[in-house]
């Protein structure tokens, strides 16, 4: 639909409705293709598309207002998360107060919800939020509904699926929303259970996708792992967020056991997104093989040791796994998967290996770009291997060359008049410098360069002092492309819903979704028992009306887990985070506070409409966040806690 298209009709749209020829599901309709478009073209330069979009869903809301077109059930709630999405909150708040008094609008607790998140991210307090949220409670004509969405409310039964009449997950995802941005993260997470416990198949994903914004990475997993577990939707941009999330560790980390750990994570967050039936694409095989390369330890390309040739041999391999177990999700590697390793290859001195993947972009037809065939020509100089040149030069020239219309630039030229000295090529040097016109300034600086070999920058492949990988990184990267083959074979044919055998596996040390816990088995069922058993409960849980409906048979989630087990679970990840978010809280609190003394703190105001959206940006990580994380687990490992210190410690916690 082109702009004018667009235009005329809702142009035709708001006539009919003076007209008074339109019912509310054209209303609907109109709002809803209106936001839908937004959102697609959301990160679009067109200013002028997206200023018309605007503009047409402000003559909607003022037709809305007017009463021209019918008062519809949809159209509030589209209206209001554009303008909280697009920015324009004055806008949006200005509508939300008019709606509020309206007694005929339709107002149910979803649209509640969605003004509770525009206001958050407004910026009107979080009190005020909370007001109208309990509030809204307040006004539900059934009491069971209202008593469902309280923190601890008792379950008819914890094995079934229940639907009730009037209990809005959208109402709670606004609060929840709210309670975060404001950095509520106690109540945020009591909010989370509330809705794991009454749906544990059906939490939106931008609930997760709040978690992965607002709270720290090492959080966000546990998160992730229960919408997986299931098997809740969650959308291919929110796992690329928390792969890129894992992705920064190991650009922060030095030590090779930490970048591990976190190729480790990827892989589980991937393995469980897949058992949960969701579609992986190209981008998350590209930011996958960009950690491992980026995990693999450095050599000495000239020396390598039998240890090195391994290793080679063993990634190559895992490659070519990861490669296949991908296409047949339909994420085949493009030219950004063999542009973004290659380069990372080289740099860490791993040529024969750079050199098979090359190869596997040629037979698949991808094209190089400048720095990946400067990066070939250089490791080509270094390696001495006059092969690789001559094709890494003859892509790049294809590519970037005279026969594609292109001049190529100096560097280009220079790299490879560089690796032809080191190869003995001076000759085939000097036959490409003649191609170039004789009056060519790049030719004569060139020329003039190769006088004086020690005006040459040196390759940051070939001098820069390597030593030999350390033997044990070496054999612990092994280990982890052999887990990682291991895990490939397990899960290539994986049919989605096959998640019950993977949900309870073993945590082992140093995985970052794995939070100690010093509670026996034992203990964590004698409170679950306690606090989501009625008989401990009599009259704690109102009566529900007739219209809930409660099945007959034990419900089971696609992921083939039941009820009973799936909400055991959460509650107990519940549990970690609340524990794991308090250790953050006192840390950051206590370092923010030093901060603000030094006169080094400039504290963002919570709530207010950020600018940075990219994920994790709240709490970005840094090497002193991963060692003060690393700290914070051995801390709750050290613990010896009696029964009744730990039932006391999460009871304080869930209240």
């Amino acid at each position: 639909m082109n702009l004018d298209h667009l235009r005329e009709w809702v142009v035709e749209f708001l006539r009919l409705g003076k007209l008074k020829l339109l019912d509310s599901s054209d209303s609907n309709e109109v709002a809803r293709t209106l936001h839908n478009l937004d959102r697609k073209y959301k990160s679009s330069k067109d200013q002028k598309f997206k200023a018309s979009v605007h503009h047409l869903l402000d003559e909607v809301r003022r037709a809305y207002i007017s009463g021209s077109i019918p008062l519809a059930a949809h159209v509030p709630l589209h209206l209001l998360a554009y303008y909280k999405e697009s920015g324009h909150l004055d806008q949006g708040v200005e509508f939300w107060n008019w709606l509020s008094k309206q007694e005929n609008a339709p107002l149910s607790p979803i649209f509640v919800g969605a003004a509770i998140e525009l206001l958050a991210v407004y910026g009107a307090g979080i009190q005020h939020c909370e007001d109208i949220y309990e509030r809204t409670l307040d006004q539900q004509d059934d009491i069971g509904s209202q008593y469902q969405l309280q923190p601890g409310a008792i379950l008819p039964d914890r094995s079934k699926a229940i639907t009730i009449k009037g209990t809005s997950l959208g109402l709670l995802q606004g609060i929840l929303s709210a309670r975060l941005l404001y950095g509520k993260w106690q109540t945020s997470y009591l909010a989370l259970d509330t809705a794991f416990r009454l749906r544990p198949t059906q939490v939106v994903s931008r609930v997760l996708d709040l978690f992965v914004y607002e709270r720290p990475i090492f959080e966000a997993l546990h998160v992730f792992f229960m919408f997986c577990r299931g098997g809740n939707r969650v959308s291919n941009a929110t796992l690329a967020a928390v792969l890129n999330c894992l992705k920064k560790i190991i650009d922060q980390v030095s030590d090779c056991t930490s970048k591990i750990n976190a190729v480790r994570a990827m892989f589980q967050v991937i393995e469980a997104y897949v058992r949960s039936a969701g579609l992986l694409n190209t981008q998350h095989l590209n930011i996958l093989a960009r950690a491992i390369v980026s995990a693999m330890p450095p050599t000495v390309p000239t020396k390598l040791s039998v240890v090195d040739e391994k290793l080679t041999k063993t990634v190559i391999d895992l490659f070519k796994q990861l490669f296949v177990y991908f296409a047949k999700h339909g994420a085949a590697p493009n030219s950004v998967t063999y542009n973004g390793t290659i380069p990372v290859v080289l740099s860490l001195g791993y040529f024969s290996f750079g050199r098979v993947l090359f190869n596997d972009m040629a037979t698949l037809g991808l094209s190089p770009h400048d720095r990946l065939a400067q990066s070939l020509m250089e490791a080509a100089g270094f390696s001495k291997n006059s092969e690789l040149l001559k094709t890494a030069w003859t892509y790049a020239c294809a590519v970037n060359g005279p026969n594609a219309g292109i001049q190529l630039n100096f560097r280009s030229w220079r790299t490879m008049t560089v690796a032809a000295r080191r190869c003995g090529l001076d000759s085939f040097a000097e036959d490409q410098l003649n191609l170039l016109e004789p009056e060519s300034s790049i030719r004569a600086k060139v020329t003039a360069e190769a006088v004086d070999n020690d005006s040459v920058e040196p390759s940051a492949l070939a001098e820069v002092e390597r030593e030999n990988p350390k033997t044990e990184d070496a054999h612990k990267f092994e280990d982890l492309c052999a887990w990682m083959l291991t895990s490939i074979n397990r899960v290539k044919d994986l049919q989605p819903g096959s998640f019950s055998t993977f949900y309870e596996r073993p945590l082992e040390e140093g995985d970052f979704d794995a939070w100690p816990d010093s509670a026996e088995e034992s203990w964590r069922r004698r409170l679950y028992d306690e606090l989501t058993l009625e008989k401990d409960h009599r009259n704690a849980r109102p009566a529900l009306k007739a219209q809930s409906n409660l099945k007959d048979i034990i419900a089971v989630s696609d992921t083939g887990i039941h009820f009973d087990c799936l909400r055991y679970s959460n509650w107990k990840t519940i549990n970690s985070l609340l524990i794991q978010a308090e250790a953050f809280e006192q840390r950051h609190r206590a370092s923010t506070d030093a901060a603000i003394r030094d006169g080094r703190a400039s504290l963002q105001q919570k709530g207010s409409n950020t600018t940075d959206n990219t994920a994790g940006a709240r709490y970005p990580v840094t090497m002193e966040q991963f060692q003060a994380y690393q700290q914070d687990v051995r801390n709750e490992r050290a613990k010896d806690m009696t029964e009744e210190q730990w039932r006391n410690r999460i009871l304080r916690l869930r209240n």
